[in-house]
């Protein structure tokens, strides 16, 4: 497949790496020389210096033979623009990041349907709910949901002490039978990411993610010896696009918020938007500052600057006073070791909810997927084609490559299941599949015809 990528910043050149993983042909528009050359250099892909504005730089690109453009700048109107081009160009699909919510609001339906634009992302959009999702269940450092929110994918790291630590999987399988809720889909230990089998033992220390329904998220923080706590008291550092929608939500909800912007004039606009968050004028480098406004006290500090080394320094300080839970919001992942090193909960950025997005509509048959900051591991959620391999199978008789593990199914007005060996599958069925970059392709095949 031909994809024209229109940027290079974080976002674009994150999903020039891993659309490049799969063998498609990418090409690169990006105005910056600089940092054309850098992704040129660092990646395979063919990268054209120039806007993505600009018809010759799209010709350039191959944007006459291209089956998809996905327009990721930092400007909405290079974006709209390179997705018209787009269309007219006769290009199939366009994905277009757009910031501005007014351009994103019911008012500019109309400009949305004339530009063509088939997907539109936003992911400081997408950044915030992702952080609503850890709020409301502290302990982990990732929640996704899937199937339509009917299951969760939890990610955390066992503590120690936790019941799961030093249990195999197949023990654990027994203890839950007949009534499995949850299933652990992948297990990271030393850098290494496995999709574990029933031999696997567990250790504390090992970050997992689990496939768990709704209604038994609370019973495996427990297993994981996790606190599981929902926050009632939350700084949010930064008044910005995510700051700003995550402090917006969270009183919405009735939780009590704390928002620190540095800029007082856009603190002044915040004041008058936000009906019941304190929202305080200072830098969220103070640590007198994040001392005097409760840091201690709060339930979680969520840190969402556009500079990392604050976000991350901030959270480092609220984690070292006793703050419940701390969530950093990074744009570069250069800091992403510290992390952990400074005792900070959870990580999150932009690039990896836009590659959700992308490869969600890029891909046929999948309805969700989900990526991550520290794994090459990946879930999709397949749709299961007439006529498949999968269509009236047994899971045991699916004989899915290495590397991949088949989760739950969801089927139209019924509950989701965790899946067994013995569950038979039907087109239509919707299945949640773990694995690796390496297996991805042969997996597919199982589920689309």
């Amino acid at each position: 497949m031909h994809i024209v990528i229109v940027g290079a910043g974080e976002i674009g050149w994150d999903l020039a790496q891993r659309l490049g993983a799969e063998q498609h042909d990418i090409v690169v528009v990006e105005t910056d020389e600089a940092r054309a050359a850098a992704i040129a250099e660092q990646l395979d892909v063919q990268v054209v210096t120039g806007s993505g504005s600009s018809p010759g730089a799209l010709l350039s690109a191959g944007i006459d033979q291209a089956d998809l453009l996905a327009a990721v700048t930092d400007r909405d109107e290079i974006n709209m623009i390179a997705s018209l081009l787009a269309k007219q160009y006769g290009v199939n699909k366009t994905i277009v990041r757009l910031q501005s919510e007014e351009l994103r609001a019911p008012i500019s339906v109309e400009l949305l349907s004339s530009l063509g634009a088939d997907v539109v992302i936003d992911p400081d959009a997408d950044t915030a709910d992702e952080i609503l999702e850890l709020v409301h269940l502290t302990g982990a450092d990732e929640v996704y949901p899937m199937a339509n929110g009917e299951l969760l994918v939890i990610g955390a790291e066992i503590a120690s002490g936790a019941p799961a630590a030093g249990m195999h999987l197949s023990e654990m399988a027994a203890r839950y039978e007949p009534r499995w809720e949850f299933l652990f889909g992948a297990v990271t230990r030393d850098g290494i990411t496995t999709i574990p089998r029933g031999d696997q033992e567990l250790l504390a220390g090992d970050h997992v993610r689990v496939l768990v329904t709704k209604a038994a998220r609370q019973e495996i923080l427990i297993l994981l010896g996790l606190p599981g706590k929902i926050a009632k008291r939350v700084m949010v550092l930064g008044g910005g696009a995510i700051g700003t929608r995550v402090a917006r939500r969270l009183e919405a909800e009735g939780v009590d918020v704390v928002l620190i912007e540095r800029d007082p004039a856009r603190a002044q606009v915040l004041s008058q938007e936000l009906h019941r968050a304190m929202v305080v004028v200072g830098d969220v480098n103070d640590t007198d500052l994040l001392a005097e406004e409760g840091a201690r006290h709060m339930d979680a500090v969520i840190a969402t600057t556009g500079e990392d080394a604050s976000n991350v320094l901030a959270c480092a300080y609220a984690a070292s006073v006793g703050a419940g839970f701390t969530v950093a919001v990074l744009h570069r992942l250069a800091l992403l070791p510290l992390v952990r090193q400074f005792g900070i909960n959870a990580a999150l950025s932009p690039r990896t909810a836009s590659a959700n997005s992308v490869l969600r509509h890029l891909r046929g048959g999948t309805s969700a997927v989900t990526t991550f900051l520290e794994s090459d591991a990946e879930i999709d959620e397949f749709i299961i084609q007439p006529g498949s391999r999968a269509d009236g199978s047994a899971v045991k008789d699916l004989h899915l490559p290495r590397n991949t593990l088949l989760g739950a199914v969801t089927r139209r007005g019924q509950a989701a299941e965790i899946v067994r060996g013995d569950t038979v599958l039907h087109a239509d069925d919707h299945v949640v599949v773990f694995a690796t970059p390496d297996a991805l392709g042969d997996a597919v095949r199982f589920f689309v015809k």
